[in-house]
């Protein structure tokens, strides 16, 4: 399957997971629980350039993710790109956070406190927040 055509497909099923309440009750596997996924995409550019530091990084993430989440969670490197408001494609380098937390409103929050956190912080015009429903196991 082509990037593109990828692309179009995940974009289709996230449309039709975060339009479904996440629900505890769903059948998972044996050894397995309903959880919620988080993931959070953070551009590091502004302006075509870069205005958050892989020392800027491992603060925000020490300071506003970690405490947040302490159980738990991972960070990922991308090359991201994205079209501003100004209607502009913008490329950056850009941190991908997942993590995954019991199914409740405390969770959702606090993944909306980081991505309003990083947004004042950096100047950001957005941060995409990305929820879905997994079975996992630890």
């Amino acid at each position: 399957m082509s990037g593109r055509r990828w692309w179009v497909g995940v974009a289709a099923l996230l449309a039709v997971a975060i339009g479904e309440p996440l629900q505890a009750e769903d059948t998972c596997p044996e050894g397995t629980e309903r959880y919620a996924e988080y993931r959070l995409f953070f551009g590091r550019a502004k302006g075509g350039e870069e205005v958050v530091s892989d020392a800027d990084w491992k603060r925000f993430l020490a300071r506003e993710v970690t405490p947040r989440f302490p159980d738990g969670l991972t960070v990922l490197d991308g090359a991201g790109q994205w079209r501003n408001s100004a209607g502009t494609v913008e490329r950056e380098r850009s941190k991908l956070l997942v993590v995954i937390a019991p199914l409740g409103e405390a969770s959702l929050r606090r993944t909306g406190e980081i991505a309003a956190a990083y947004k004042q912080r950096f100047g950001q015009e957005s941060v995409l927040r990305v929820i879905g429903s997994v079975c996992a196991s630890f």
